[in-house]
């Protein structure tokens, strides 16, 4: 359908393009000719849109398959291999523990040292030596399992370790499917059907083309590894687990593996598509024990600490703890830096020893620890599992009232774009041109304070689509008209429009006397329409990119950040086909009664006021809104600027990994400990002189 309306426009700019060449070549009557210099323009117009078209036309993804599928697959297997092997399995924290502590694995010595308890529905059960496959497990259970056990117990690193035995496969055999590591948190952002949701996942966060995709995951081509089933907000999880067992339904040849707390798990409601289930079990003391000896001296702090505090070995029976011990007691027992529970001044002492231990000349030990409860809290408040940069919103600030971001840049966007067509203005119509600017102003004002998607809050949290409505195309031609109607009949900003544009028309008409009030009208008339038609056309991209997902790729610019900029890209593109637009229609309405040259300069001020709103409503706006956020969490201390820097030196002291364009803890508890510094108002931002000092809290 897409192809046939494409067809259809290009004959039809084809056949304006026979017309307007006759026009301009002379075949019309005498009195006809002060106008034909209009033909130009408008030829100009129309060769512009058929080159448009057949661009478009042009990018048009082609049949999937072919070369492009198989270097598409090598693409996708290497950054999985990338995101998840080499930056976190292999940098995991039991493997960073063993480097920074020199410890060197034995030959007997397996690399994760807990036990692995699998039960099939068909009735096997057994427990799984050291040496077993964990693919071998996976395909003992069909290919469909659940991977279960307590907070910090292996689980994500027993799937990682799955991960990489898969892609080992996917490499050497062209059939297989790729596995694909998916964190499924951010599912009850839209809660779209799974196969629906899978493809978006490898579009955002492995930059896979959207066709390429969705034509893998309905020919079964993606094997998806999820992890995180517990982090989905209780109230959604079942209708995840809902989800994953419709899309089982309808592929049942896919294989699939899914993470969750066992805890989580015992309370679903509804049953997970999966033959059989793996169950970490918690380390015993012998084993503890054992891990010890095989280690030397290397841990000889913690085994000072556990003599010293026996309570110390309730909290060993976990991996993660474990490995969190071995590094926060690697100079042996001392005194404890926290407050709270047992595990909570683990954790304390675990980010004091990692801090001191690898100073940064930029970052304070306080400083890093209140940047990362920051983090931490509100990635919590929002289900985020990976950090990206396009998350921090005015909502982060502890002290700022949300909304003071948002105005402030409007208020100078507003201004800008007065000036821009004041100048404009004083350029092509001398002083009279001058009084469009305070109107584009004050329009520009109304406009962006109309406007639904262009909130930087919003657009952070990747909620793109509202809850409860269905998946949603935008027709760029009844959608515009219909926002048109919504502007100019449904709002106040219409009623400002017509009698902001009606002094334009009134400073433009009076200055030939009574005898320009014709002229006035058509100038009043022109500026209107094109008022109308680039707040329409606004809040229709607006809307439009609202509904599409952020780019993929890590850059390494923070402002603007990835989705504002992929914003700031369709804006440019939009903006010079909208100017031409508003101001041919300006322009011709002007030329009727004055003269052609004075269409033209009217034409070409509207066009560039059009274009100029167009820019600053759906990227410019948006981009300073948060050129200002971070620069006021810079300020109150609560967020370094650049933040990027801070980010990876919290991967070198073991808090944070990069995963792709994003980063996340080195565990949901670690998130947790810094997230409760926060919320028990223990940190507090270094405020500015003329702010009340309040504690940081959930915004």
């Amino acid at each position: 359908m897409r192809r046939v309306t494409t067809v259809v426009l290009t004959v039809v700019c084809v056949t304006l393009l026979g017309v307007v060449t006759n026009v301009a070549t002379g075949v019309l009557p005498d009195r006809w000719s002060p106008y034909l210099w209009l033909a130009w323009p408008l030829l100009a117009f129309v060769a512009t849109a058929l080159t448009v078209v057949e661009v478009r036309r042009a990018r048009e993804p082609g049949p999937v398959g072919g070369t492009s599928a198989a270097r598409a697959r090598r693409v996708l297997l290497d950054r999985v291999r990338r995101y998840w092997i080499t930056s976190v399995l292999d940098r995991s924290l039991h493997v960073e523990a063993r480097l920074q502590l020199g410890i060197t694995a034995s030959a007997e010595d397996r690399r994760y040292p807990w036990t692995l308890r699998a039960s099939h529905r068909d009735g096997f059960t057994g427990i799984l030596d050291d040496r077993t496959s964990v693919a071998a497990l996976f395909e003992r259970l069909d290919r469909a399992m659940v991977i279960l056990g307590a907070p910090g117990a292996g689980k994500t690193t027993t799937l990682l370790e799955l991960t990489r035995e898969l892609l080992d496969g996917a490499e050497t055999d062209r059939d297989a499917p790729v596995p694909v590591v998916l964190n499924l948190s951010s599912w009850a952002t839209r809660r779209q059907p799974l196969a629906q949701w899978l493809a978006e996942q490898l579009t955002e966060r492995y930059g896979i083309p959207s066709a390429q995709a969705a034509a893998w995951v309905a020919a079964g081509e993606i094997l998806p590894l999820l992890d995180g089933l517990d982090e989905v907000v209780e109230a959604r999880r079942d209708e995840c687990v809902a989800a994953i067992a419709a899309f089982h339904a309808q592929q049942p040849l896919t294989p699939i593996a899914l993470c969750c707390r066992a805890a989580e798990y015992q309370r679903l409601r509804t049953s997970l598509p999966v033959y059989g289930t793996v169950t970490i079990e918690p380390l015993t003391r012998p084993q503890i024990e054992r891990h010890l000896d095989r280690a030397g001296p290397a841990l000889a702090g913690l085994r000072a600490a556990l003599a010293a505090d026996e309570e110390l070995w309730g909290f060993t029976g976990s991996p993660l703890l474990l490995s969190i011990m071995a590094l926060a007691y690697a100079d042996g027992p001392g005194p404890e830096t926290g407050t709270g529970s047992r595990r909570n001044r683990l954790f304390a002492r675990y980010a004091e020893t990692m801090l001191r231990h690898r100073p940064h000349p930029g970052y304070r030990p306080e400083q890093a620890t209140r940047y990362l409860s920051l983090l931490g809290d509100r990635m919590r408040a929002r289900q985020q599992s990976i950090f990206v940069l396009d998350l921090v919103a005015p909502d982060w600030s502890p002290t700022w009232p949300r909304r003071d971001a948002d105005r402030y840049s409007r208020t100078a966007i507003s201004i800008a774009v007065g000036l821009a067509v004041a100048l404009c203005g004083a350029a092509l119509a001398g002083w009279l041109g001058v009084a469009a600017g305070p109107v584009a102003a004050v329009l520009t004002a109304l406009g962006l304070a109309f406007g639904e998607y262009d909130d930087l809050t919003l657009i952070a949290r990747w909620g793109r689509r509202p809850e409860g409505r269905r998946s949603i195309q935008v027709n760029w031609l009844t959608d515009t008209a219909e926002e048109f109607a919504e502007v100019l009949f449904k709002s106040a900003v219409g009623g400002s429009v017509v009698a902001g544009t009606l002094a334009v028309g009134a400073v433009f008409g009076l200055s030939g006397g009574w005898a320009g009030l014709l002229t006035g009208l058509a100038y009043w008339i022109g500026f209107a329409l094109a008022a109308l038609l680039a707040m329409s056309v606004g809040n229709t991209v607006a809307f439009h990119l609202y509904l599409v997902g952020p780019p993929g790729g890590a850059p390494r610019r923070e402002v603007p950040s990835p989705a504002l900029r992929q914003r700031l890209r369709f804006a440019l593109r939009a903006t010079p086909a909208l100017g031409v637009i508003a101001g041919t229609l300006a322009g011709l309405l002007v030329a009727w009664p004055r003269t052609g040259a004075d269409g033209f300069r009217y034409g070409l001020l509207v066009g560039t006021a059009a274009a100029l709103y167009l820019l600053a409503s759906v990227a410019v706006g948006p981009i300073v809104e948060q050129w200002l956020v971070r620069r006021r969490l810079a300020r109150e201390d609560a967020l370094p600027r650049p933040l990027r820097p801070f980010l990876d030196y919290a991967v070198q002291c073991l808090f944070l990994r990069d995963v792709g364009d994003g980063y996340i803890f080195v565990h949901r508890e670690l998130l947790e400990f810094f997230a409760d510094q926060v919320t028990a108002g223990k940190l507090r931002p270094r405020q500015p002189p003329h702010v009340d000092s309040i504690a940081l809290k959930d915004g």
